[in-house]
Order: structure tokens, then C-alpha cells, then sequence
């Protein structure tokens, strides 16, 4: 599979460019609308992508708005971010109070398999963010947060895109795909054979994640997504190469119910400080 660059130029950013994303939105409705919160259901591309902010930044903005763009991991989906629904799952939820209660617009689409970082999921994730630039006045860097599965999309925007990441942030990341597809092969897997993916596998290109600034959690019990050969494997080679990689260690696993992967205070600097 070979990357094809996609470099977003003034003249794709025009109206006509984006009214044909905008053709690929078929409902736009608010599913909350709290006092103090907005919440938008969109559907992007035959997807669905939930957008989050604090009222007053949509209502009386004046300037442009700091963007976090949350990448799920392996079956889950955007309305797991949302906080009163059936699909809520807190882990996720909190992941979005994080952004938004610092003033963030928060975005996640849901990329089914294709979050395991296939050219379908990575198409999705642009579509998302020229509809973003059109629909609001935003940032053209944005943090990623990846997490699982989702880390792989994430790797692939910074190397790809860097001049639209600010940085990114890491929940126990795939970053050797290879080493994660050997653990999950079998015939519904997404990818069926290494060759299929041994172009944008994240562990190939280190020098490429030296662009952004990167703060990764990881806890030591992990067994689905080994922190040794994913978020320490890359530290070692990004930082060595000139990276800003800042690598947590916790205790626990791969489970939505390890809340020792989200240190507070130390997200909350890392989103309060600019590129």
C-alpha cells in the first residue's frame, strides 16, 4: 500500500471544495443542548462524528477555536464520547470533559475497522477536518488523541500532515502494527496479509513523529498492546531521532476500567501549553 501525500492548499480550502464535503452530510442535528454545552451528531462520508463545545465559544467566539480530535480504538465509536447516552462509556467520556471543559472543540468520528489505520479510515479523518474548517472558524493544527488502534490513524496524520497536528496524545497506541497484527490475525481481521500494510506500519518511519510534541500513557500490565514493544519502542526511537516523546508509565492493562492512564494534571498542561 503506498501513501499518497494529501496537502491541503488554499485553493482546496475555498467554498466550492468544500461544499462537495458538505454533500456528504446528510443530517447535522444537536443531540444535547445544555446550558453551558453544545452537542452535535453529524454524518460525514456515510459516518457518524460527534462535535463538542462549550456554548459560549460557538455562540459569541471571536477568535479561532483550539481543536482536539479524538481517534477510537478496536469496535468502539463516536457516541461512546457522549455523555448521556446508551453507547456512553465514561473512559471515553472523560477523554472529552478533558477537552472541552479546557475550551477545546472536540471531535470523533466513528471509523469501525477502518481505525486501524487503512487508507478508508485516513480519507474519513480529512473529510472530517475540511468539514470542520468550513462549518467553524478552528485552528489549522489540531491535537490528536489516539487511542488503541486509534493510534495508528494518529501516527499516520503527523506523518503525513504535520503542518495540520500541534501534538498529539497517546492511550496505550498500536504503534508496531506488525506486532499487533501477529496477535490478531484471523480471517475478519482488517488486514489480511503484512504486505498490505508494511508501508504505513508506524514503526517504519520513526523520524517522521519528530514533528510534534507527544505525551503517551501506558499501563505496565498491558498484554493486548505491550507497552515495552509499542509506546517504549517508540519514545526510544522518536527521541533518539530528535523527538519530544514524554512516556507514562502506569500501573493496569489494556482495559476501559484503567483510569490510571489519565494523569489530570499533566494532560491538562500538555493541552494548556501551545506548539
Amino acid at each position: 500500500m503506498k501513501e499518497d501525500p494529501w496537502i491541503i492548499s488554499a485553493s482546496r480550502l475555498t467554498k466550492p471544495f468544500c461544499k462537495i464535503i458538505m454533500l456528504l452530510v446528510v443530517s447535522c442535528s444537536p443531540i444535547a443542548a445544555q446550558s453551558d454545552y453544545l452537542d452535535t451528531l453529524v454524518e460525514i462520508s456515510g459516518r457518524e462524528v460527534y462535535i463538542s463545545a462549550k456554548r459560549k465559544l460557538l455562540v459569541n467566539n471571536d477568535h479561532s477555536l483550539a481543536v482536539v480530535m479524538a481517534i477510537h480504538g478496536n469496535g468502539r465509536e463516536a457516541l461512546n464520547y457522549f455523555p448521556r447516552g446508551e453507547k456512553s462509556i465514561p473512559f471515553y467520556v472523560y477523554q472529552r470533559d478533558l477537552a472541552v471543559d479546557n475550551d477545546y472543540l472536540f471531535i470523533v468520528a466513528s471509523n469501525g475497522k477502518e481505525t486501524w489505520g487503512t487508507d478508508v479510515g485516513l480519507e474519513l479523518l480529512k473529510d472530517v477536518y475540511c468539514y470542520i474548517q468550513e462549518t467553524y472558524e478552528t485552528d489549522e493544527k489540531w491535537i490528536l488523541w489516539g487511542t488503541s488502534a486509534g493510534g495508528l490513524q494518529m501516527w499516520r496524520l503527523i506523518r503525513l500532515y504535520p503542518e495540520r497536528v500541534a501534538k498529539a496524545i497517546g492511550t496505550f497506541p498500536v504503534y508496531d502494527l506488525a506486532s499487533a497484527y501477529e496477535r490478531r490475525k484471523n480471517e475478519w481481521f482488517v488486514w489480511q496479509d503484512p504486505e498490505e500494510f508494511a508501508q504505513i506500519n508506524p514503526s517504519s518511519y520513526p523520524k517522521h513523529l519528530t514533528t510534534v510534541p507527544i505525551l503517551i500513557f501506558h499501563g505496565r500490565g498491558d498484554t493486548a498492546v505491550p507497552y515495552r514493544t509499542h509506546s517504549l519502542r517508540l519514545q526510544n526511537e522518536v527521541n533518539k531521532l530528535g523527538g519530544q516523546v514524554e512516556l507514562v508509565i502506569v500501573e493496569g492493562g489494556h482495559s476501559i476500567t484503567n483510569w490510571a492512564v489519565y494523569k489530570k494534571d499533566k494532560i491538562i498542561d500538555f493541552l494548556s501549553h501551545p506548539q
